[in-house]
Order: C-alpha cells, then sequence, then structure tokens
C-alpha cells in the first residue's frame, strides 16, 4: 500500500476512536445536582412572576437554565408517592411559580404547610401558566 493511504487509513482509525470515546463521555456523564450548585439569582416569586410578566423574552434571556433561589409563600403543597410539587405564591391571581422536587426530596416537602415562607432552589425552564422550577430543594423553610 502507499505511503499516503496507510497516513488516512491512521487518520480514519484515530478519528473513529476519539469520536467514541467522545460519544462514550457525553453519553454517560450524569445531570448536575442543583442541590450542590450556587444559585445565579435570589429573588422573591412575586418578583420572578411579574419579570416573566412584563417581558417573557428579557425574563427567558435572564432566567431560564439558571439555577434560582426562590422565596415565597406556600400556596399548594402536592406529594404523590415519590413525586413532590409546590406552588408559591406570586400576588398574580393568573400565574404561581410552581416547584418540582427532587424523588428523594418527598420526604421534606411532606413536613412542609401551606401559608408559611419557604425558600426553593430549582432550574428555571421558564413560563408555561406558571414559572416553573424542577430539579428542586428546600433551601430554607
Amino acid at each position: 500500500m502507499k505511503k499516503w493511504k496507510k497516513i488516512l487509513l491512521s487518520l480514519f482509525v484515530i478519528g473513529l476512536v476519539v469520536g467514541g470515546i467522545a460519544f462514550w463521555y457525553v453519553d454517560t456523564k450524569k445531570p448536575a445536582d442543583i442541590r450542590k450548585m450556587e444559585a445565579n439569582f435570589e429573588i422573591t416569586s412575586t418578583k420572578l412572576v411579574a419579570d416573566f410578566n412584563a417581558n417573557e423574552d428579557s425574563a427567558n434571556k435572564k432566567y431560564m437554565d439558571k439555577v434560582i433561589a426562590v422565596s415565597g409563600k406556600i400556596s399548594d403543597i402536592t406529594v404523590d408517592s415519590s413525586k413532590a410539587t409546590v406552588i408559591l405564591e406570586s400576588g398574580d391571581p393568573m400565574a404561581a411559580v410552581t416547584c418540582s422536587f427532587y424523588d428523594d426530596e418527598a420526604s421534606k416537602v411532606k413536613q412542609l404547610q401551606k401559608g408559611t415562607p419557604v425558600i426553593i432552589k430549582g432550574n428555571c425552564t421558564g413560563k408555561l401558566m406558571d414559572v416553573v422550577l424542577n430539579k428542586c430543594s428546600i433551601t430554607k423553610n
């Protein structure tokens, strides 16, 4: 075989190996644990909903996919087996902040009571009807 064919074949094999390693790394990498991350923002539930209501595009750019610590008063709590959700009041009758928790946080959520203040940290995924935080944990109750 000619020398240039051997070089091309070697480069192709090296490319396959490097590509395989990169694919394996990305495929097996676990998502970040929000509980161990610092919050990018600390904000009240009222202010967070007001920001989204005032300009949703701007709020998405500011808060989307960021870790946020939201303080507010609990308006509703739902715990189904290992799924837990807390809704924080916003002062807006049409919107609130919905917080979905890690599965192993359900026991902590069961200890919360409606009407009490709480600080919840989670990943903001934007606004549907409510502003949504996922992978939440209780920072302070």
